[in-house]
């Protein structure tokens, strides 16, 4: 597929097994627990960035900053940015609910919840990438390691969580390879989202969280207050890379397809894990992974074969 799309993926990977250590860092380290105003932060961060490419892209090689119209703005950057704030915060609110290991079960059966979501939108879509999805669902279950505990509320959190993620891809996916991908490409778009993303967590946050993120900053003096900006930085600036990546792979690959890719980081987390920290795999948890990698290729060998049968069919019809 190129370096530009192998270079994305892994940048979309690396940034997926690294959000929990850079969360982790402020929430732990610095005490400082007020998920909704560092989701916020992220936000307002991602869009900041893409402000500043934007206008440099406009002044120094003349494109126009893209402007949505009432319609696609309302229509779908705002379903996208409420399907994002939806299922962060359904996430985090199950792990209250029920262990790690239990959301992570569920989580994996994401990919198959995007299908789902992506026949009912009407996109295109090969039939045959289901055996696949179904592998790398699968292999996560099988390679999750863990006390499982059940609740009911964490299920419906979970899949409220799963069905708004794959709700907020697809309609990336079609924002951009739809009749608005030459308006919107990944920069402009998580420009365009992140904005009313900004706003609607800052609301969440100031409902639930009050101004006691604000109050914690002003008693922190000196070093203490220097350490946890430098790590709100560094957590601000790997969700931005996340967020980028994440469109620039869903663009390449699809809705599906990034899904995929997001439930491969299981092997890089372990594998750090085991490099990093000495921690043991089992032999079950090596099946599981064995299978997640087999699911992920068998994906890009048919999507492969599906675009190349396509352009054949193209240059068949125009002869």
């Amino acid at each position: 597929r190129g370096p530009a799309v192998v270079f994305g993926v892994l940048c979309y990977i690396a940034a997926l097994s690294t959000m929990k250590l850079t969360l982790k860092s402020v929430f732990v380290t610095h005490s400082f627990k007020f998920a909704k105003f560092v989701s916020a932060t992220h936000f307002l961060s991602g869009a900041i960035a893409m402000l500043v490419i934007l206008i440099y892209r406009w002044r120094a090689k003349g494109t126009a900053i893209p402007v949505p119209t009432w319609k696609e703005f309302g229509m779908m950057l705002v379903p996208v940015s409420l399907a994002i704030t939806v299922s962060i915060g359904a996430s985090n609110t199950a792990l209250v609910f029920c262990s790690v290991a239990f959301t992570e079960i569920i989580g994996s059966t994401n990919c198959l919840v995007t299908i789902a979501v992506v026949l009912l939108l009407g996109m295109p879509f090969n039939l045959l990438l289901i055996i696949p999805a179904v592998l790398v669902a699968g292999g996560c279950i099988i390679s999750t390691s863990g006390e499982i505990n059940f609740s009911m509320v964490g299920v419906i959190l979970c899949f409220t969580a799963n069905i708004f993620r794959s709700g907020k891809v697809a309609l990336q996916q079609k924002l951009m390879t739809g009749t608005t991908k030459d308006k919107f490409d990944p920069c402009a778009l998580l420009f365009w989202t992140s904005v009313p993303c900004f706003l609607i967590m800052l609301g969440f946050s100031l409902a639930t969280e009050g101004l006691e993120p604000y109050r914690h900053i002003g008693r922190l003096q000196g070093h203490q207050l220097v350490t946890l900006a430098q790590s709100l930085g560094i957590c601000c600036g790997n969700a931005t890379m996340l967020n980028l990546a994440q469109l620039f792979v869903t663009k390449d690959l699809g809705a599906v397809g990034s899904q995929l890719v997001a439930q491969a980081k299981s092997v890089l987390t372990v594998l750090g894990g085991m490099v990093v920290f000495g921690e043991q795999v089992t032999v079950i948890e090596l099946v599981g992974f064995v299978v997640v990698l087999l699911g992920v290729y068998m994906f890009s060998r048919i999507e492969q074969q599906g675009k190349k049968d396509q352009a054949h069919l193209k240059a068949e019809m125009h002869k």
